[in-house]
């Protein structure tokens, strides 16, 4: 009997235990939490070698507000690419962070990326923190250490500009933690993930899944966290009239090329045959690439094999999310597979045109609702059987890492990426327009022809390759030729598209 039996510190017995154990979870779910992040950082510790690559040129080596920092402030008056890029998006704190790290380092490329590795780091910290309130310990250190080696991160942490990626990320999983936890500050984390990157805006479909389906009484819960919906609509209200400033006599995107000149059926076809891609890269990840520009996926408004696909992938992830969610039955896979589509909505191509057709950098923070799967997945196996569970986690956490540590070097430089892009996708247009941008650069102007020219067999629609092409033409002091493929770029929305 120990009913009334009282210990020396003044607890029971059975209150000891019941502390201890706490004590013990506490202390697994920090260990969890910094293995993810140790993780992170080592899977990424090739990442420094790198240069500058790509938009990287525009966006922070040639852009005054980030190599004269005093001026950084402007960011918050101009759109985030510069006008010799095209213009367009709303991404001031991203230029801040650069210009921050200009000054830091004078330029010094590895510096940025050892804080773009830092910011995947600490969207590794809090995707773990969040894990660990929704799952066992064990089970939130499997997700977490799936999301901080995941290849499909690549692109988003190892090239520099790909840093809005992760620093977005960080900001909505801190905006939803503070949610959960009603705490007031949530609307401002918003506010900071927005200035990010424009996709964080689904901070507010995400914390209103999160009040649906794990909360007891969602309906209650709404009503008392109905200031913190207020507070995001204040800030989402204050966004929209920040990008009517900046944007009113400029657009706020450049649609995707792949979508030039067409509508909205050929459009939603083409979205059919990105969603096996999405699958893939989610859940299979080992052919990774920089383009998905025509003709890596196809254009055409055909209904093929992979529409199909895509069309199955969209019902089960549905059956599965509605089973799931049906009588609470399993609450946070619920929240895991609603968490995909809606982070991938805001470039999905669904309801309008985005920049891209596809980019592995996006699916960074929908990869967050993946591995919270995964974790939902070895919480219902890890008593029963443990040793499978172990040996599959390993399997895949090192599988991962070792992709990701190879595909790093990918992004070095630029010859490095087109090197890597043509050996893998030559039927990319954008691979062969791309190649003769740089080639125009270094004056190797006839082999810049023969690029361009490959570019527009392949793909026809894209007046800005025509456009390179008459530049090409006039260096070559050949304006008549420069005058007809200045004359196709006017049309070019209108030609048919290569069977």
């Amino acid at each position: 009997m120990t009913q009334g039996v009282v210990l020396a510190d003044g607890t029971r017995p059975a209150a000891k235990a019941v502390v201890v154990d706490a004590i013990g979870r506490e202390r697994v779910r920090r260990a969890c939490i910094a293995l993810a992040v140790v993780a992170a950082v080592l899977v990424y510790a090739n990442a420094p070698m790198n240069g500058f690559a790509l938009d990287d040129g525009g966006v922070i080596v040639r852009n005054p507000l980030v190599t004269s920092p005093a001026t950084a402030w402007r960011a918050f008056a101009m759109p985030y690419w510069p006008s010799a890029l095209g213009g367009g998006q709303y991404r001031p704190l991203g230029i801040l962070t650069f210009a921050l790290d200009w000054a830091i380092s004078g330029g010094d490329a590895r510096w940025f990326h050892v804080m773009n590795v830092a910011w995947h780091a600490a969207a590794t910290l809090l995707f773990a923190t969040m894990a660990a309130e929704l799952l066992a310990p064990v089970a939130a250190a499997i997700a977490a250490l799936v999301f901080a080696v995941h290849p499909v991160h690549v692109e988003a942490v190892s090239n520099v500009v790909g840093r809005l990626e992760p620093m977005a990320a960080a900001f909505v999983l801190g905006a939803l933690l503070l949610h959960r936890r009603s705490n007031r500050a949530a609307p401002a984390l918003f506010a900071l993930a927005l200035v990010s990157k424009e996709s964080a805006v689904v901070v507010l479909a995400l914390a209103f899944a999160n009040d649906v389906l794990l909360e007891r009484d969602w309906r209650a819960t709404l009503r008392a966290r109905r200031w913190h919906y207020a507070g995001y609509g204040a800030v989402a209200v204050a966004y929209v009239v920040a990008l009517i400033a900046v944007f009113h006599d400029q657009p706020f995107r450049v649609p995707a090329r792949a979508f030039i000149g067409a509508t909205a059926a050929d459009r939603l076809a083409v979205v059919l045959r990105v969603i096996p891609h999405y699958a893939r890269l989610l859940v299979v990840p080992a052919h990774l690439s920089a383009s998905y520009a025509p003709n890596v996926i196809s254009p055409a408004s055909t209904f093929t094999a992979a529409s199909a696909s895509g069309l199955g992938i969209v019902a089960a992830l549905v059956g599965a999310t509605w089973v799931a969610a049906r009588r609470r039955r399993w609450p946070v896979m619920a929240f895991a597979l609603l968490w995909i589509p809606i982070a991938i909505a805001p470039v999905a191509n669904v309801f309008f045109s985005s920049g891209v057709v596809l980019a592995e950098r996006t699916l960074y923070l929908p990869s967050a609702g993946l591995c919270l799967a995964v974790g939902a997945v070895a919480e219902r196996y890890v008593l029963h059987r443990s040793a499978m569970v172990a040996a599959a986690t390993a399997s895949v956490v090192l599988a991962f890492g070792i992709r990701t540590w190879t595909r790093t070097p990918s992004w070095r430089d630029d010859r490095t990426y087109m090197l890597i892009l043509l050996a893998d996708h030559p039927e990319s247009y954008e691979a062969h327009y791309a190649m003769g941008r740089v080639l125009r650069g270094a004056n190797a102007l006839d082999d810049a022809t023969r690029e361009l020219a490959l570019a527009r067999r392949l793909y026809p629609r894209d007046p800005a390759v025509y456009r390179e092409a008459a530049d090409v033409a006039d260096r070559q002091h050949d304006p008549a030729r420069g005058a007809v493929l200045r004359d196709s770029a006017r049309i070019a929305p209108t030609l048919t598209i290569p069977r």
